[in-house]
């Protein structure tokens, strides 16, 4: 852009208060053509192809809404409506009344409930009960308070509560978000606003400190009569229900369908743009979300489907009307991607949901990221304070705490940040450099300070991100090759939180980057970073030019929020920093948190999808994810230092140097998340035990309930198999994984096949890693069982892409519901998959979908991974002093809550039956009546009472054989009587 053109564009946003200088697209009916002003931009009625695809497949049925017919009870004095002819277990009555117990006392609950037991409706329910009661107490607080209600309007106005008064009151009681964390020592604000409920300090694990109890401040306004009047109305009160996917919220959202409160409770989802963007040109893009910015941005083309929303819907009544015109009511993402894209005019699902929608949303779904990791949270429409929290299948809370307090750097990363400075800084200089004589005469002195000022905000960054590359090169210089081996080229050490906070001191080395929130030099990165960040607002868009790249805005935000958590004296022994040099053509060989698979991303049980593994949440992954648009090649290029377009050396060449800042404790992050709400509910099947899990998060959870088991003994059956059919004991360590050629392929090969030869219907089989399940498979293929396995069954493998689960899903059901679609002899499907991946959690595999799991192994973490190590070598030293686990303890905690999980995918309701089938010799322990040694260290006490351990091959055999074929006749019996009803 000319210096011409950019004066022209300041005075034209100076002029109006519109956002963008593009005029808005004319949107028509497709009989009437969809053309938009620049041909560039799709018509409108062009969207994403999968999703007209997937429309036309008509696969999906629509979410139907039961509550007009209810039954009730009261509980705690709050009356509960669930389905009617719905009986609900004693498990669900003793959780509702637990939980409702606590938000009525502003306290936590920790609730285990095992599967099948209607864990997921008695927490809709019994939430959607309560903020029921209390909308309607809030509405009558609001009528009768002095300001607010009648008598503020000499009693001659009924009150209504209207979308203004909605979003009055939310910026009345929310709390502003700086553009940077800005957090005092304690994580609590200097003063308590408006209504906020103070919760009793954590009963042990990290001690937080807080301030002497100060009274919220009470607003007062002159009445008419002049004296001061008091608000009374009660804080508005929203539910945030977190999953781990979105294919959990899809099955949340159903269970929400059948309650009676689909028209009093509203709802939306928060999703990313990858999953809610209908644009084909953005769909299309590495980064999807980077590419919508781009174009909605003052000097974009643009985006007709957001676009179309102005000005009607951008409220939220408007746009539920639409909705609920268009069949949906009560819709996951999937739902209102497709209403909002196929129904006219087409509007942007992402802004729709995420923005429009969550102004007078009372429950929101979304995924657990959201909520946890403060980078995605506090750049999101979420406001948790005075709010309930559900954390669902919330056993792998802590991991995800710990990720989203710890933070990682690359050489790579931090080089790219200083390039994209110091280029911006050259626009700036080159748009004061070609002004003209009538430029400089027409240009105003605000433009003058704004450019200088940016500039200032862009070098001081600058200085930053060179102090960091000055303090990597220091701490790299201690990476060593591991003690225990490892590929050729890859080095790597791992400090104390001490010698963390001496490398952020060292003065001999020109390194001072220890700045704490409130320290001068911590402040003056926050306004520069505020300056260069604020173009969102609509009078600074014509700066959007001048503004850093993504990488940049986010290795400095993440920067900021390590300074945050670091800055606290009582949170820095909670750090470990990692420094890791590894040879770029086997980056993501190494260091393998779970049993050497190159494919578990996160420290401790994130996804299988990414090939390297990242130490942080989300938002804070290596810098390779941060860029997925990056070309494979791009790293080999840092082999040569002199590519480096700002003159940096590398530390090592050819290598990837990458700097982590691992927290040891999730204390940190959950408290940082949620120390304002009014209730937190953690939920899952398998949270046990219980005691710790509470020290660890550093919070109080006075309610506990631990349901139990709802569905019959007759109709599980449980069995550990040590031996193989021949003969050979089977121990799923990686000596023996190792080797293709193993006889432990061979045996659990032979197992497979066996089951699948006998077993109509879904088969789930769950492997410790992506390496075993390939080994695995390579084996079956020699010797030819799987050939004869898809005599019978489709066989289907969990895919390492997120985005390709939904796809496999399809065909599995089908596959299992359609099994002569696929050929006259196919009766269901075999699912091949990985413990802690994406189908062995929060997917619902019930009756026909999952006869029988197969779990194969202990999933232990890698005892050789660095993360690991440091762990446990924290819970050693800390598990006396903050009553945690002792490093063992928790090693073999991680190992049992996926393998829990994993065998919990089967019997998903009362009537449900299914096998479950452990494959190692190892967990033969667990059927011994009384066992010893760590409690964690078990499987679930519902699986363990039917658990029986067959050293005889033959014997498992017969037992087998004799259920399955029980159960079948049960069912065909049932079946003959339904028909006969019909009849």
């Amino acid at each position: 852009m000319s210096a011409e053109q950019f004066f022209g564009l300041f005075k034209k946003q100076k002029g109006r208060n519109t956002p963008s200088v593009r005029k808005p697209f004319k949107v028509k009916r497709e009989d009437g053509g969809g053309d938009s002003e620049d041909p560039n931009v799709p018509k409108t009625h062009e969207i994403a192809p999968e999703i007209v695809k997937k429309s036309r497949a008509g696969k999906r049925k629509r979410i139907e809404i039961k509550n007009d017919d209810f039954n009730q009870l009261m509980m705690q004095s709050v009356p509960v409506r669930y389905p009617k002819g719905l009986t609900l277990y004693p498990t669900q009555k003793l959780m509702i009344v637990r939980i409702i117990k606590a938000i009525q006392n502003s306290e936590n609950v920790l609730g285990e409930s095992p599967t099948g037991s209607g864990k997921t409706m008695a927490l809709l329910s019994s939430t959607c009960a309560w903020l029921k009661q209390y909308m309607d107490q809030k509405k009558e607080s609001r009528e009768k308070c002095a300001i607010h209600g009648d008598g503020a309007f000499g009693g001659n106005m009924k009150y209504e509560e209207t979308e203004d008064t909605i979003k009055e009151e939310m910026n009345e009681t929310r709390d502003v978000k700086p553009m940077v964390p800005v957090k005092n020592e304690n994580l609590f604000e200097d003063e308590w606003k408006d209504d906020f409920i103070v919760h009793s300090p954590p009963a042990a694990g990290i001690k937080i400190e807080e301030k002497p109890d100060v009274k919220p401040e009470v607003k007062k306004e002159p009445s008419e009569k002049g004296a001061q009047a008091e608000c009374t109305c009660l804080p508005r009160v929203r539910i945030y229900y977190g999953t781990r996917t979105h294919k959990q919220i899809a099955q949340v959202v159903k269970e929400f369908s059948r309650l009676p409160y689909a028209n009093i409770i509203k709802h939306t989802i928060l999703a990313s743009r990858d999953q809610s963007c209908i644009h084909p040109l953005a769909r299309k893009q590495p980064d999807i979300s980077q590419f919508c910015k781009e174009i909605n941005s003052a000097n974009g083309i643009g985006c007709s489907f957001k676009s179309a929303m102005r000005p009607k819907f951008e409220k939220a009544q408007p746009l539920r009307d639409h909705l609920r015109n268009n069949g949906s009511v009560v819709f996951d993402i999937e739902q209102v991607v497709e209403t909002l894209a196929l129904s006219y005019p087409q509007i942007c699902p992402y802004f729709s949901t995420n923005r429009v929608l969550t102004q007078d949303a009372d429950l929101i779904f979304c995924p657990f990221s959201y909520l946890v990791d403060p980078l995605i949270r506090n750049s999101s429409d979420v406001h948790i304070k005075n709010s309930i929290v559900i954390l669902d299948e919330a056993h792998n809370i802590e991991d995800t705490c710990r990720d989203a307090a710890s933070f990682s750097f690359t050489e790579k990363e931090l080089d790219d940040s200083l390039l994209s400075l110091r280029l911006k800084k050259v626009a700036i200089d080159q748009v004061n450099a070609n002004k003209t004589p009538e430029d400089a005469l027409h240009q105003t002195p605000d433009l003058t300070i704004e450019l200088n000022e940016f500039r200032q905000h862009l070098l001081y960054l600058e200085l930053l991100i060179l102090e960091m590359l000055r303090w990597v090169r220091h701490v790299a210089q201690d990476a060593r090759k591991p003690a225990r081996g490892g590929m050729d080229g890859f080095k790597t050490c791992t400090l104390s939180s001490g010698n963390l906070f001496s490398s952020l001191t060292n003065a001999e080395n020109g390194i001072d980057l220890f700045t704490p929130p409130k320290t001068p030099k911590y402040d003056a990165i926050s306004v520069a970073f505020s300056g260069v960040t604020k173009h969102n607002e609509p009078e600074m868009q014509h700066m959007d030019q001048f503004k850093p790249s993504a990488t940049a805005i986010v290795c400095i935000e993440k920067w900021l929020y390590f300074q945050s958590f670091f800055g606290n004296q009582q949170y820095q022994p909670t750090y470990r920093l990692n420094v890791s040099i590894e040879p770029i053509n086997q980056t993501g060989r190494f260091n393998r948190t779970f049993d050497g698979d190159l494919s578990m991303s996160s420290s401790f049980s994130s996804t299988p999808s990414l090939k390297t593994r990242s130490s942080a949440g989300p938002r804070n992954m290596q810098y390779k994810e941060e860029n997925p648009w990056l070309q494979e090649n791009d790293d080999d290029e840092w082999k040569d230092p002199s590519i480096s377009q700002t003159g940096h050396k590398a530390i090592s060449e050819g290598c990837k140097t990458t700097i982590s800042l691992w927290c040891m404790s999730p204390a940190l992050s959950f408290y940082d998340a949620f120390s304002e709400t009014r209730s937190i509910i953690l939920a899952s099947g398998t949270l046990c035990p219980m005691d710790t899990l509470k020290t660890e998060l550093g919070m109080e959870f006075k309610q506990q309930v631990e349901g139990d088991q709802v569905i019959s003994p007759d109709n599980i059956f449980a069995a550990v198999i040590p031996f193989g059919p021949h003969g050979n004991r089977i121990t799923c360590t990686y000596r023996n994984t190792s080797d293709p050629s193993s006889p432990f392929y061979e045996e659990i090969a032979s197992i497979i096949k066996y089951v699948c030869m006998h077993v109509p219907a879904g088969i789930l089989c769950f492997l410790p890693s992506y390496r075993v399940l390939e080994q695995l498979k390579t084996c079956m293929l020699r010797n030819h069982s799987m050939k004869h396995i898809q005599t019978k069954k489709v066989v289907l493998f969990e895919p390492r892409k997120s985005s390709e689960l939904t796809a496999v899903m399809d065909e599995f059901d089908s596959a299992i519901f359609h099994p002569t679609n696929f050929g006259e002899s196919i009766n269901g499907a075999l699912m091949f998959a990985v413990f802690r991946g994406k189908v062995s959690e929060g997917i619902d595999f019930a009756d026909d979908r999952a006869r029988v799991v197969i779990s194969v192994g202990i999933p232990y973490p890698n005892a050789m991974d660095d993360q690991v190590n440091a762990k446990k070598s924290y819970n050693d030293q800390n598990s006396k002093d903050l009553g945690i686990l002792t490093g063992d303890e928790w090693y073999t905690t991680q190992a049992y809550r996926a393998l829990n999980q994993a065998l919990g995918r089967c019997l998903r309701h009362k009537n449900d039956w299914g096998a479950m089938l452990l494959i190692d010799d190892r967990l033969e322990r667990q059927t011994e009546k009384i066992m010893t040694g760590a409690t964690s260290a078990r499987v679930s006490k519902w699986i363990r009472a039917q658990l029986k351990n067959y050293r005889d091959f033959k014997q498992f055999n017969q037992n087998f054989r004799v259920f399955i074929e029980g159960r079948q006749n049960v069912n065909n019996v049932k079946k003959e009587k339904e028909d006969i009803v019909d009849e």
